[in-house]
């Protein structure tokens, strides 16, 4: 907590990898483990909310959680901010391809609403796109994550081309994300930072932060283009959940 405070009375170095409202949800998190559930409520309420903030999403969820009636009463009252500016963005969030990725999420465990949100970063549902290091189709797939888990999906044969067809690239990215679900207990900051930093990388971070809480993890991300994508996909799966159930009906 003494270092939340030095660090909020000066301005972030130029290119730190951290951010106001990170340190503010740190601080809170530290209050509340310490009991000081009061200081804890005003700091999480120091975090402004809104489509695109991670930590003021983790904040409200923590006050909602809070057994406090003023701390619940605010959560709510942040919770319907968010839900109407989300409604009124709803064509921002499309589910395209609704039933291929129900289908190959579902049988392995993991959520639609998750894979979407990573299909949004990665292509923006465009089936053809291609990123400069040769990553294919609508999760961005190399061919050698795609041979990988190619048979695993189902798929004896697998080739650059094929991962422009949205079926194959939906079965062999959902396995792959099963895999990294199972690898990091389902946590969605932690599979979608593996998603784009590596395995190993997200074993040291969470081996690092040392607990049980998202917030806490996503501080420890330590490349800024990996904690990024994580904010941006979190975002997009708040946003989908919030707007379509689990079977990518709208809600």
């Amino acid at each position: 907590m003494q270092t939340a405070d030095e660090l909020l009375q000066k301005p972030l170095p130029t290119g730190s990898n951290t951010n106001f409202d990170e340190l503010l949800y740190l601080k809170a998190h530290a209050l509340e483990r310490g009991g000081r559930t009061q200081d804890a409520v005003r700091t999480y309420l120091m975090i402004p909310d809104n489509v695109n903030s991670y930590y003021g999403g983790l904040a409200t969820s923590r006050l909602a959680a809070i057994n406090d009636s003023t701390a619940r009463q605010k959560a709510a009252e942040r919770s319907q901010t968010v839900q109407a500016a989300l409604s009124a963005a709803a064509a921002d969030y499309p589910a395209p391809y609704r039933f291929q990725i129900v289908s190959e999420a579902k049988k392995r465990g993991i959520d639609p609403r998750l894979v979407l949100a990573i299909m949004k970063q990665e292509s923006a549902f465009k089936p053809n796109a291609k990123s400069p290091s040769a990553a294919r189709g609508l999760l961005q797939l190399t061919i050698d994550a795609a041979q990988k888990y190619a048979k695993r999906a189902g798929i004896n044969q697998i080739t650059d081309d094929s991962l422009y067809q949205p079926a194959t690239n939906i079965a062999v990215g959902s396995e792959y994300l099963s895999e990294l679900s199972r690898m990091f207990a389902g946590l969605p900051e932690a599979i979608a930072a593996s998603y784009n930093g590596g395995e190993d990388n997200v074993a040291r971070w969470l081996g690092r932060s040392n607990q049980n809480d998202e917030g806490v993890f996503a501080a420890e991300v330590g490349f800024t283009e990996s904690k990024n994508y994580v904010f941006k996909v979190m975002s997009y799966y708040r946003a989908y959940r919030q707007l379509y159930d689990s079977n990518l009906k709208r809600r």
